[in-house]
C-alpha cells in the first residue's frame, strides 16, 4: 500500500507541474491580446481591469512573485556579506593561533617543536592569507564574488530597472483609463468634431505606448518567473560547493604537514589531577633516588633529568644519524624513474640517498616496506610513549585516506 500511495503522489505531483506549465504558457500567449482587442474592437475590448474596476489578476500575481524573488535576492546579498565576514574572522583566528603557537614553541629551543611550529604556520598561511592568491581564503573570495555575488548584484540592478518600468506602466495605464473615459464622453459628439478626433489620436498614442511597456514588463516577469527556481538553486548549490572546496583545501594544507603516523597522549589524561596521581606514585616508588630521601633534592632531580635526556637522545639517535648521513645529491633521472612508478617524492629521495642513487636498490627498499618500518621522520611519538599513547595513522597505505579521530571518547 505504501508503494501505491507513493506512486499516486508522484503522479499527482507530475500532473500538477504539467498543469502549472500549461497555465503559464497559455497566459504568456493570450494575455497581450487583452490590450490588442481594444485596437480592433474599442467597445467590446475594454475589460474590467482596463476600466479600472479591478486590477489585472494575472499581472498582479506575477508582480507579487517577482517581489518575493527580489526580496530573497536582497536577503541573500546581505547574508553573503556576513558569510564572508565570518570566514575572514575565522582566517584571522587561524593565523593568530598559528603565529602565537609557533612563537611560543620557538622559545623552548627544541628543534622538533620549532620545526612543528613552522609547519603549522606554513599550513595556516596556505589557508588564511588573503594576500596570497592561492590560499583557501583568496580562492573562496574570488569564486564567491564571480559565481554568486556579481550575478546577484546584476539581478538586483535589473530588478530595479524593471520596477521603474512597472511604475511607468502604472502611470500609462492610468492615462489609458483616462483616455478611455474621455472617449466615452465624446461618443455623443458629431463625427467631425475636433474634440472627438483629438480624443481618438490621444487614445491611440497612449495605447501604443502602454502596449510597448506592458509587453516588455510582462515578458520580463514571465522570464524571471520561469527561471526563478534555477537561479536560486544555482546559488544554493554553488555556495555549498565553495564551502566544501574551502574546507577540503584547508584540510589538505594541514594534512600535508602531518606525519604519516603519530602517537600522542590525549590532553584530558594529562590534566593536573591526573599528573598529581603520577606525582604521588613517584614519591612512593621504591626506586626513587636515595639522594632525595636523604637531603640533596637538586642532585636527585638532576640525575633523573640526565637519565630522561639520555633516553630521549637514544630514541632520536637513529633519526639523527639518518638525517646526517645522506649528504649526496639525488640523481634527477633516478628520481623521475621512481616517481613514474607512483612513489611519493619524499620517500623516493630518501631511498635514493640511502642507496647511493641505485634505482633498483631504492625501489626494492620501498617495495619491501623498509620505508614504513623506519620511524625517524614519519612517526612522531610523545616523551611518555609508554603511558597510554594513542596512535593516529592514515586509513590507506599511501596516506591519502581520512585520518581517524580519537577525540570522541571521554573518560
Amino acid at each position: 500500500p505504501s508503494t501505491t500511495t507513493g506512486a499516486s503522489t508522484a503522479a499527482a505531483a507530475r500532473a500538477a507541474a504539467a498543469s502549472a506549465i500549461a497555465k503559464y504558457a497559455f497566459l504568456a500567449k493570450t494575455r497581450p491580446l487583452t490590450v490588442a482587442m481594444a485596437d480592433v474592437e474599442p467597445a467590446a475590448g475594454r475589460s474590467a481591469w482596463l476600466k479600472g474596476e479591478h486590477e489585472d489578476p494575472i499581472f498582479e500575481g506575477m508582480l507579487k512573485d517577482f517581489t518575493v524573488f527580489d526580496d530573497a535576492l536582497k536577503a541573500i546579498d546581505v547574508k553573503l556579506d556576513d558569510f564572508m565576514l565570518g570566514f575572514s574572522e575565522l582566517a584571522c583566528g587561524i593565523r593568530s593561533l598559528s603565529e602565537g603557537l609557533a612563537a611560543e614553541l620557538a622559545r623552548l629551543h627544541d628543534p622538533v617543536f620549532v620545526a612543528e611550529g613552522c609547519k603549522l604556520r606554513e599550513a595556516a598561511n596556505q589557508i588564511a592569507r588573503s594576500d596570497a592568491p592561492c590560499s583557501s581564503l583568496s580562492k573562496l573570495q574570488r569564486n564567491l564574488e564571480f559565481n554568486i555575488c556579481k550575478p546577484i548584484k546584476d539581478h538586483l540592478a535589473n530588478n530595479e530597472k524593471l520596477k521603474t518600468e512597472v511604475n511607468k506602466r502604472r502611470l500609462l495605464l492610468d492615462d489609458l483609463r483616462g483616455a478611455l473615459k474621455q472617449m466615452d464622453m465624446c461618443e455623443n459628439l458629431d463625427p467631425g468634431d475636433k474634440r472627438s478626433a483629438m480624443a481618438k489620436e490621444e487614445l491611440a498614442a497612449i495605447r501604443a505606448s502602454f502596449k510597448k511597456v506592458d509587453s516588455h514588463v510582462f515578458e520580463w516577469l514571465y522570464t524571471l518567473d520561469e527561471h526563478r527556481g534555477d537561479i536560486l538553486d544555482s546559488c544554493l548549490q554553488t555556495l555549498k560547493y565553495l564551502q566544501y572546496e574551502f574546507f577540503a583545501s584547508s584540510a589538505h594544507a594541514l594534512s600535508a604537514v602531518l606525519p604519516a603516523r603519530m602517537e600522542f597522549r590525549p590532553m584530558p589524561e594529562m590534566e593536573p589531577k591526573c599528573l598529581e596521581a603520577q606525582v604521588h606514585l613517584e614519591l612512593q616508588s621504591d626506586d626513587f633516588p636515595l639522594d632525595f630521601q636523604t637531603c640533596d633534592s637538586s642532585a636527585a632531580f638532576a640525575a633523573r633529568l640526565l637519565q630522561r635526556l639520555t633516553r630521549e637522545n637514544k630514541s632520536r639517535a637513529g633519526a639523527v644519524a639518518e638525517k646526517a648521513a645522506p649528504a649526496a645529491s639525488v640523481d634527477p633521472l633516478s628520481l623521475s624513474s621512481l616517481l613514474a612508478q607512483g612513489f611519493e617524492e619524499s620517500r623516493a629521495r630518501r631511498a635514493l640517498r640511502l642507496h647511493g642513487n641505485d634505482t633498483q636498490a631504492a625501489m626494492d627498499w620501498l617495495l619491501d616496506g623498509s620505508a614504513d618500518q623506519c620511524s625517524g621522520e614519519e612517526v612522531r611519538r610523545p616523551v611518555t610513549a609508554g603511558r597510554g599513547a594513542l596512535e593516529l595513522r592514515p586509513s590507506t597505505e599511501d596516506g591519502s585516506g581520512p585520518r581517524p579521530s580519537p577525540f570522541g571518547r571521554t573518560s
